[in-house]
C-alpha cells in the first residue's frame, strides 16, 4: 500500500522534473569576449604603476647628493648629484654642454672676479637629448637668470637608433632617478674619489702643449651637417629657457681639437635662425691670450686652469657688460662662496703640474 510518504516523494520528484522539462529563459547576463583581455590589461597597468611607485620611493631614498658628499659618485653623474646638494635659489648662471663647458669655465674665478654665482651643469661627451634632461633637472633646484650654451654637443651623435635609445634613457632617468644611480651600490667598501668639485668643474693643471697650426679655422663656406635629433634637443632646451624666463647666451669654447670652420659656420647659422646672442671664442683666442704652448691639457682639445681662467675672465667682462647680473659679493647670505674660493685657492696649490685623472689614473673627462 502506497503510504503518505511515498506519494510525497513521488510529488517531489514529479516537481522537479516539471522544473527540468521548463524552457529557460536566455540569461541576461552573458560573458563578454573582451572580459579576459580587459583583466590582462588591468593586471599589467597595475603591475607597472607598482613599479613606478616603487622607482620613485627608491629615488628618493636613495639621496644622491650624500653619496656625492661622501667621494662615491666620480662619473658622469656627479653633477646631477651635486646641484642637489647647493643650497636652493642661490645660481645665477648655468654653464650647460660636454667637456669643453664643463672644463672650460671656472665658477669659482667668476665668483672672485665679478661675484657672480654660477655652476657647470654637464657631462663628459653630452648629447643634446642629456643636456636637456640635466636642464630640467636643474631646474628642480635653481631659478638662474642666464644660461650659457657651449655649442660643440650639436654635433655629438651615433647613428640614429643609438640617440633615440639615448633620449628615452635619460627620459626615465629624469622621473626615475634609482635608474641613474642604480649600481651605486659597486661604490659601498671602496675607497672615495680623490675629486674635489667646485660647482661642478674639476681643477687640471697639467700642460701638454698643442703643437699643431694655431691658424685652424680655413676660410670656407661649407657646413657641416647637423643632425636633427640634436636640433629637436636643442630646440626643446631653448623652449624650456623661454618657459622659465632665461636668457640665453650660445658660444664656442676655443678648441683646435673640436672646430674647424665647416662646423662654426653651422654653428653661427643655427644662433641666428633662433635670435640668439652668439660667442664664438676659436676666432679671438689671441685677444683672450691663449697660449696653446702652456693653456691646454691635452693637446688643444680642452683647457687647463691657465687657459680656463683667461677664458673666465673674458666672459665675465661681457656679462659684466651686457646683462644686469647682481654681484653679490659682501652680502651675508653668500658669505659661503667666500669660504669656497678660500678652499679652492689651496685646491690649486696642491693641483699643481696635475690632474685628477692622472691621480686617480682615468682617461675620460668626467
Amino acid at each position: 500500500m502506497e503510504t503518505i510518504c511515498d506519494r510525497r516523494k513521488a510529488a517531489v520528484r514529479s516537481f522537479i522534473k516539471d522544473l527540468q522539462d521548463m524552457p529557460q529563459e536566455p540569461s541576461t547576463i552573458t560573458k563578454s569576449k573582451y572580459s579576459v583581455p580587459i583583466r590582462s590589461a588591468l593586471k599589467i597597468i597595475a603591475f607597472f604603476l607598482i613599479l613606478a611607485f616603487l622607482l620613485v620611493g627608491a629615488g628618493i631614498l636613495l639621496n644622491p647628493g650624500q653619496w656625492f658628499l661622501e667621494g662615491r659618485i666620480k662619473d658622469r653623474n656627479a653633477r646631477d648629484a651635486e646641484i642637489t646638494t647647493i643650497p636652493r635659489d642661490c645660481i645665477d648662471i648655468y654653464n650647460i654642454g660636454n667637456s669643453l663647458a664643463m672644463v672650460g669655465i671656472s665658477p669659482m674665478d667668476l665668483w672672485k672676479d665679478e661675484g657672480f654665482t654660477s655652476f657647470n651643469l654637464c657631462k663628459g661627451a653630452a648629447k643634446t637629448s642629456e643636456a636637456y634632461y640635466l636642464l630640467k633637472h636643474g631646474l628642480d633646484y635653481q631659478h638662474p637668470d642666464l644660461i650659457l650654451i657651449e655649442s660643440n654637443m650639436l654635433f655629438r651623435t651615433d647613428d640614429p637608433l643609438s640617440d633615440l635609445g639615448t633620449g628615452l634613457t635619460e627620459f626615465f632617468e629624469y622621473y626615475f632617478p634609482f635608474c641613474r644611480y642604480h649600481n651605486l651600490w659597486q661604490a659601498v667598501g671602496s675607497a672615495p674619489s680623490l675629486r674635489e668639485y667646485y660647482m661642478g668643474y674639476l681643477i687640471s693643471e697639467h700642460i701638454l702643449p698643442y703643437t699643431g697650426d694655431t691658424d685652424y679655422l680655413k676660410p670656407t663656406d661649407e657646413r657641416k651637417k647637423i643632425e636633427r635629433l640634436s636640433t629637436y634637443y636643442m630646440d626643446r632646451i631653448l623652449r624650456l629657457c623661454e618657459k622659465n624666463d632665461i636668457d640665453v647666451i650660445f658660444y664656442s669654447l676655443c678648441s683646435p681639437k673640436c672646430y674647424d670652420t665647416t662646423r662654426l659656420n653651422s654653428i653661427r647659422d643655427y644662433a641666428q635662425s633662433r635670435g640668439l646672442t652668439y660667442i664664438d671664442l676659436n676666432r679671438n683666442w689671441e685677444e683672450i691670450g691663449i697660449d696653446w704652448s702652456h693653456d691646454t691639457r691635452d693637446e688643444g682639445d680642452h683647457l687647463n686652469e691657465y687657459g680656463v681662467a683667461k677664458v673666465t675672465s673674458y666672459i665675465g667682462n661681457f656679462l659684466r657688460e651686457n646683462y644686469s647680473l647682481t654681484d653679490h659679493r659682501g652680502e651675508p647670505e653668500y658669505s659661503d662662496w667666500d669660504t669656497l674660493y678660500a678652499a679652492y685657492e689651496k685646491t690649486l696649490e696642491k693641483m699643481e703640474g696635475v690632474s685628477y685623472y692622472m691621480l686617480e689614473g682615468d682617461e675620460i673627462y668626467d
